[in-house]
């Protein structure tokens, strides 16, 4: 094996949210550094690994591995509401993909890779197929099932199924519990911005050693830690003023700040800082030394590059997205049955998507920069009814360089049925 294959299958079976190195991986594997440097371009060239400036190189998870993580043949029985009829050791293996066996056999044949799950009905010769191309299967309708095909799975531990409902329900079960997978798995993550080996003080550090990184780094707001390279506080600029050079950092620093860990997402960690009014938490990693840190920036920047890229999957944010139309200096939408809660009004959460989607619209087009909405106070007035055409009508009211404040009135055949009162910050 080459020194280069051996360097991808040492980056392939990294654990997810690993840090990669050309040095690190260079003195572990004995390579030169332009070795492991042309190693790491090809597995980002792979999607084996993210790059990012600031965070350095991470390993992540592939499209297929990002399903595969989650999804067994046992959790999909569970979804369709199957019984296992055959070959239960394998119930465990990996689920990435499905077919419909609504075909020939000569047909069906190309659909089959082997590992997935072919939903078939009451063909025999579907399901034996499917079984010799090592593919699970799931029988709908209920249907009865020779016993050579389930002599053939448990032989061969591949899992045969057997549901009472019919083909399209089951497609349709499958197939949002893999749209739910990917919209988790492509949410964004503390360990996917961070910024790892961010600089330090220490306890006894002075104010000098501060200012001295400040005029290092341009950076104003650091982590703390001790001689275990724990974090026990944060340091800012507002700490130090008036302070003497010679005073040691203990003495001025934040202690017990909000810490971040790597699984944490992006937008709930965005959401402390907003609350305690950070500008950064220090990240630490499992054993709680550590690792780096998280800013604002970091997460406004990985928040509007998830917008701006394609998504995976299909979600409710899309749906309200295509839904809410521009007309000239207001918003309409017509109400449709997914916006509706169990009383037969339109639901508070689904006024509060479209109100920030109207509200990001609003603000595009006086401040071309990213917003976070601190809060949101909904009001309502009247019921409304499915295919109802509603008027958004936005309003700023105040506006500064950091923040505005908007207010919304909807209307229903120009009547006033919701208030809408939104403040956010302007980054």
């Amino acid at each position: 094996m080459s020194k280069h294959q051996e360097l991808l299958d040492y980056i392939d079976d990294l654990e997810i949210g690993k840090k990669v190195s050309v040095r690190g991986l260079a003195t572990r594997l004995n390579v030169s550094d332009g070795t492991a440097y042309r190693a790491i371009k090809e597995a980002q060239a792979r999607g084996l690994v993210s790059i990012n400036d600031r965070s350095g190189t991470t390993r992540i998870a592939t499209q297929e591995q990002r399903v595969i993580e989650t999804l067994t043949f046992g959790e999909i029985a569970k979804i369709a509401s199957a019984e296992v009829m055959a070959g239960e050791s394998g119930l465990t293996q990996a689920f990435s993909k499905f077919a419909i066996a609504a075909m020939t056999k000569e047909n069906i044949l190309k659909y089959l890779t082997h590992g997935s799950l072919v939903v078939v009905g009451d063909r025999t010769d579907i399901q034996l197929l499917a079984l010799h191309e090592g593919n699970a299967v799931l029988i709908t309708g209920g249907v009865d099932i020779e016993p050579q095909v389930l002599d053939y799975a448990n032989a061969h531990a591949i899992p045969v199924l057997r549901t009472d409902f019919d083909t399209f329900t089951v497609a349709s079960r499958i197939n949002r519990a893999l749209s739910n997978e990917l919209i988790k798995k492509e949410i964004a993550t503390v360990a996917d911005v961070y910024q790892s080996q961010a600089p330090t003080l220490y306890e006894i550090s002075t104010v000098k050693d501060y200012l001295d990184l400040v005029k290092k780094t341009n950076g104003s707001r650091f982590a703390v830690v001790n001689q275990h390279k724990l974090v026990v506080g944060v340091v800012s600029m507002r700490d130090v003023t008036g302070k003497k050079n010679s005073t040691t950092i203990d003495k001025v620093m934040t202690r017990n700040p909000k810490l971040a860990k790597f699984d944490m997402t992006v937008a709930s960690t965005s959401q402390k800082m907003i609350f305690d009014g950070y500008d950064m938490m220090p990240v630490v990693n499992s054993d709680s030394t550590y690792a780096g840190i998280i800013s604002k920036s970091d997460m406004l920047r990985s928040m509007q590059e998830s917008s701006e890229q394609s998504q995976f999957s299909h979600t409710m944010t899309d749906d309200v997205a295509r839904a809410v139309k521009e007309v000239q200096s207001y918003y309409t939408f017509t109400v449709e049955p997914f916006m509706m809660n169990n009383v037969g009004n339109i639901a508070n959460g689904m006024m509060a998507e479209i109100t920030s989607n109207i509200t990001d619209r609003v603000m595009t087009k006086t401040k071309n920069k990213n917003i976070i909405i601190e809060s949101m106070s909904i009001y309502f007035m009247g019921a409304v009814a499915i295919d109802d055409e509603l008027e958004v009508y936005p309003k700023i009211i105040s506006e500064s360089r950091l923040g505005a404040t908007i207010d919304f009135e909807v209307y229903l055949d120009y009547q006033i049925i919701s208030k809408i009162l939104v403040t956010l910050q302007i980054n």
